[in-house]
């Protein structure tokens, strides 16, 4: 993989989570959702095609919190609930927003043979990272576990965005 095929795998991801963020309101009966997520996507996707060099941390954030929308209990009478595509819309956002940043990175490296290696070792990483969430989706689904998406999101997104906070308070104080 080079560095040339970043932008198209980044515009299949972004159809992936508007597919699968919008297959989860279909699921969950609420169709209202819908247009919200492609407008998100839509949105992102001319930031995206902007040259990348813009990834803001908003349309992580709206998109998850959307799918924590299309799983919440609305009304008396709730239907299905769309765990599998609201976790996959939510995987693949969070995969989308690390590519984006890592391709503004990756921009900067004047010599093409050494951004082989960095993209090598990040996707190793990445896939581990997303094997690890799909095997914890499936362990949830097989075995009688109960926790709270919903918590589970909200605490991972505080997490990231914490985490995002310290290391860029990190690298100012190093300069």
């Amino acid at each position: 993989m080079t560095n040339s095929l970043m932008k198209p795998i980044l515009f299949g991801l972004l159809g992936l989570v508007g597919a699968s963020l919008s297959a989860a309101f279909i699921v969950a009966e609420r169709p209202w959702g819908m247009p919200v997520v492609l407008l998100i996507c839509g949105v992102w996707g001319v930031l995206l095609w902007q040259d990348g060099r813009f990834a803001p941390a908003w349309p992580v954030l709206f998109l998850a919190l959307i799918a924590g929308v299309s799983l919440a209990p609305i009304g008396p009478m709730t239907p299905e609930r769309p765990l599998l595509w609201s976790y996959l819309g939510v995987i693949g956002t969070l995969l989308l927003w690390d590519l984006s940043r890592f391709w503004q990175r990756l921009q900067d490296v004047a010599d093409v043979t050494a951004a082989q290696p960095l993209i090598t070792t990040h996707l190793r990483r990445l896939g581990m990272l997303v094997l690890a969430a799909l095997i914890a989706l499936a362990i949830q689904q097989w075995l009688p576990l109960t926790y709270n998406f919903d918590r589970l999101l909200i605490s991972g997104l505080l997490l990231i965005f914490g985490l995002n906070a310290l290391l860029n308070r990190l690298r100012a104080e190093q300069v």
